[in-house]
């Protein structure tokens, strides 16, 4: 019962951890998507916005010529209009990169999961069951790779039983010594099993 508890408790401490959400999981390649995509979104931006001004001093230029009277109020509201279009932009900014850490997070999360998954198989934990999150962009490959770890753990298991039925032949041939070694390795091969 005590491993239970104990695989209970590391169960809990996983679940803990993945609440505490870490958006940026792999710094280098969220960031570099990031960077990309607000750079592409800066460069229209700022085309937009020059759009914008002409377009606007054009006007201003027109309604000045026919009335020079009202020059200054146009170019304080012309000012004013450049200023706002430009702090609307550095909002819309802001928020494609906070949006686009997030959907990068969906994949690097997923796949930071899975090799953190794929490093307890390996170190030979068979038990191990990847759970993605409803969102994860990888999400397909939850279903073959718990398919897998099931299939690593059977295997596991029917060589544990070989080991031990061959360990059980050789004590009843009346070879003790080699009974005793492959019985050795049988149950260190259930140890990783449990």
């Amino acid at each position: 019962m005590n491993t239970r508890n104990a695989k209970d408790a590391d169960d809990q401490k996983k679940r803990a951890a993945l609440r505490r959400r870490r958006y940026l999981v792999d710094r280098r390649r969220q960031l570099s998507s990031t960077i990309r995509v607000a750079g592409l979104i800066l460069i229209l931006l700022i085309l937009l916005n020059a759009v914008l001004a002409w377009q606007n001093y054009s006007q201003t230029q027109k309604v000045m010529a026919t009335n020079p009277e009202i020059g200054e109020q146009m170019k304080v509201a012309n000012l004013r209009h450049a200023a706002i279009t430009a702090a609307i932009s550095l909002i819309m900014l802001a928020m494609v990169v906070v949006r686009s850490i997030m959907i990068t997070h969906r994949t690097a999360g997923a796949v930071f999961s899975v090799s953190r998954h794929l490093e307890r198989i390996a170190a030979g934990h068979f038990d191990e069951t990847l759970r993605l999150r409803t969102d994860d962009t990888i999400r397909a490959i939850e279903d073959p790779f718990n398919k897998m770890a099931g299939a690593l753990r059977r295997r596991a298991e029917q060589e544990y039983r070989s080991l031990s039925n061959i360990a059980t032949e050789l004590e009843s041939k009346g070879n003790p010594v080699d009974a005793e070694m492959v019985r050795r390795v049988a149950d260190a091969n259930k140890r990783l099993l449990d």
